[in-house]
């Protein structure tokens, strides 16, 4: 089990039982501003830990794993909580509106292509120098409140007629778009939190640089050519 975790298992338990009390206590008191702060803080110890270990190779494993917790939690505060969990999350409500807005056919900053791009360009940014200003911490903050809004909306996409919305809900440009930063994050955190620029110069960080880089790119590709066939699906579906 260590050898396909990376590392002792009781770090994923503790990882889990830290993000378990944050969500509930979050959810529950609608720490709106805290609860972001508290997810990020449950991960970002181990993240310095391994990265000061050299182990990116870590730092990914537990930051896929603290993301799928997060989504899968706020999946489930959406579906117990219903609309009182909107409330928790800043920016969910808003989110919730122009998806469906963009689904009827209507320009929103969400998935509009003119305005996309430039949100893409702008969390990657936040990713780069947020993340080189606070050793990975605001990146793990924007991550968080990111996966709770994206959590939410798949929640309320459980109530569609059809499940095959659910999948479509966070389109596959999503998805590849929160790989790749998860991949850069760890790997651009490294030489900051270690001191040591040559480590970008290893194979293993710079195929896992290229594979953000990439990753990011195809992101971009995957939306503009699928952006109007996800909407119109996700229209026939939901009306």
């Amino acid at each position: 089990m260590s050898r396909i975790l990376g590392t002792d298992p009781l770090i994923y338990l503790l990882i889990f039982l830290g993000l378990l009390f944050t969500q509930i206590s979050g959810f529950l008191l609608r720490q709106a501003l805290l609860m972001p702060l508290l997810n990020a803080l449950v991960l970002w110890p181990f993240l310095i830990w391994t990265l000061r270990h050299a182990r990116v190779d870590v730092a990914v494993r537990l930051l896929i794993f603290w993301a799928v917790i997060l989504f899968l939690g706020a999946v489930l505060a959406g579906r117990v909580f219903s609309a009182s969990a909107q409330f928790a999350v800043p920016g969910s409500i808003e989110y919730n509106v122009q998806q469906l807005q963009w689904i009827r056919g209507d320009v929103t900053p969400v998935e509009d292509p003119g305005s996309w791009l430039p949100l893409l360009m702008r969390r990657t940014g936040v990713l780069l120098f947020g993340g080189a200003l606070s050793a990975g911490l605001i990146p793990l903050i924007t991550g968080a409140r990111a996966l709770a809004i994206l959590g939410l909306w798949t929640a309320n996409l459980l109530n569609a007629p059809h499940i095959i919305a659910v999948f479509l809900g966070i389109p596959l440009w999503t998805w590849v778009e929160a790989a790749a930063q998860i991949l850069l994050g760890a790997v651009l955190a490294e030489p900051i939190l270690t001191g040591d620029v040559n480590a970008l110069l290893t194979p293993l960080r710079r195929r896992l640089l290229l594979m953000g880089l990439t990753g990011l790119g195809l992101a971009a590709l995957i939306h503009a050519f699928l952006a109007p066939l996800n909407r119109a699906l996700l229209h026939l579906l939901l009306f």
